[in-house]
This record gives structure tokens, sequence and C-alpha cells, in this order.
């Protein structure tokens, strides 16, 4: 058995779905997983994230996965009940010899976004997964990989940019802030499995579970676990960057 461990912020939503978009990932390659989440009580911010397959996997291999995999946003021609703006089209992509749909932005009848989807102005999915595994590393990637762009998804808190803090709007001027593409990238995928709990109006819930669980059974314990189940539950909310959303930093509620 390989383990692949990772080490994350409990407190970040954007990095516990980039955890679990490597289970997603590892699931599509067909490497089964069984995962786990490690969280000392006295370190709230610092975690670590263990996933265990029968074959070889690491961050540079999964990595490199997603900046050669081909996105193609599906044309309202394609798509069944298109939305009305290419900004919130989903996106077919062909990753590990396997295609999938990404579009867990979008309400069930795709009719309409949800208020996960944070990007505004310019910016469309088709832009998104153009310009993003671009700035992905070829070597040494990491939850702290950083990259200056305008174009992120909005899921990770520490993109999030305040114009009295920087002394000038970003938007304003044309300016680029610091976005972490790995994460960004890894929880795209994450979120099409791993959805969170709630609506906007309270905040919404993830959940870390203790044990080793295969995909199946990590994907219901990250919204609604189960009694006997040890886990911790954490809440977020979205804020909102002038047009953009972003996901904001979560409190633990219990555990």
């Amino acid at each position: 058995m390989a383990e692949l461990r990772i080490q994350f912020d409990p407190c970040n939503a954007a990095q516990f779905y980039a955890c679990c978009g490597l289970i997603e990932l590892a699931e599509i390659a067909r490497k089964p997983t069984s995962s786990q989440f490690v969280v000392d009580g006295k370190r709230p911010r610092q975690g670590d994230f263990i996933l265990t397959t029968e074959t070889e996997l690491n961050l540079q291999m999964v990595v490199d996965g997603i900046r050669q995999a081909e996105y193609r946003p599906l044309s309202r021609s394609v798509a069944e009940n298109p939305p009305s703006k290419d900004s919130i089209a989903p996106v077919s992509v062909t990753i590990s010899g396997e295609n999938l749909i990404l579009d867990w932005w979008l309400d069930e009848f795709h009719s309409k976004a949800t208020p996960f989807k944070c990007w505004a102005g310019q910016v469309t999915t088709q832009k998104l997964f153009l310009e993003l595994p671009k700035l992905l590393p070829s070597e040494n990637p990491s939850f702290s990989t950083g990259a200056f762009t305008s174009t992120r998804f909005g899921v990770d808190p520490r993109s999030a940019w305040v114009a009295l803090d920087l002394g000038y709007s970003p938007n304003e001027q044309g300016q680029e802030s610091q976005t972490y593409p790995v994460v960004e990238l890894l929880a795209a995928f994450g979120l099409q499995g791993f959805r969170p709990a709630g609506r906007r109006a309270n905040g919404f819930e993830y959940h870390l579970w203790f044990s080793p669980l295969p995909c199946m059974a990590a994907r219901i314990a990250s919204a609604r676990p189960w009694q006997g189940l040890r886990t911790a539950e954490y809440k977020f909310n979205l804020g909102e960057r002038g047009s953009y959303k972003v996901f904001c930093f979560s409190t633990l509620i219990s555990s």
C-alpha cells in the first residue's frame, strides 16, 4: 500500500476540498482509496490528510495530470438545459483517460448558478480552466504554491484582497493578487463529489473524518456523518470582495 500525506489548514475550506479533490482524482485514475484526517487539538490550524492507495500516488503526479488534462466548456447545443451565460457553462474534462463533467457551481437544472459560483466580471469557466492549469508548478507542488493572477474560483480565502489593506483596488487598477492554483484546481475537482451542507444565510458545513473511509463513504461523511463516526465539524460563510464572492475562513463548531 502507498500513502500520500498532505499538511493542510483545517480552517481553510478550500484546502479541505483540495484534499477531497485528491480522492476524486485517484478514483478517476482507478486507484481505489482510503482516506482520513489527523488533527491536533493544540494546533487548530494544522492537520494532516492521509490518502492510502494500492499503487504509488504523489502530489506531483496529480498536479501533472491536472495540467495535462483537456478542458472543454459544453456548448449550448450539447449541454442539457444549458445556462444562459458562458461564464457558468459546465466543463467537460478528459483526465487519466477518463471523461467527466464539472458543474458544481450550477443548480440541478443547469439553468443558474448556486452561491458557490464566486467569480464575476470577465471571468468565465473557459478562462478558469484555460489559465489556472498553466500556473501549476512543474516541480515541488504544495498547498502553499502561489502565483499572481486575477483569475480564480474564489474558494481559497488566502487569495481574498481588501482594497484598504493594499492601498488600492486590484479590480480597478487591473492588478493581480496572490492565488494558489494547486488548491484552487484540486478543490474544483473535490467540490464535484463533496458538497458543503447548509445555506448561505446560516453558513456552510463540512466534516473531517478521523477513521479510514473509502471514497463513497467519505463523500457522505463530509456533509452528514453518521452516529459512531468520530468527526470534527467546521462552518464557513461566503464573503464579498466587490462583485466577487469568496469562501471565508472556517470556524471549528464541534469535534
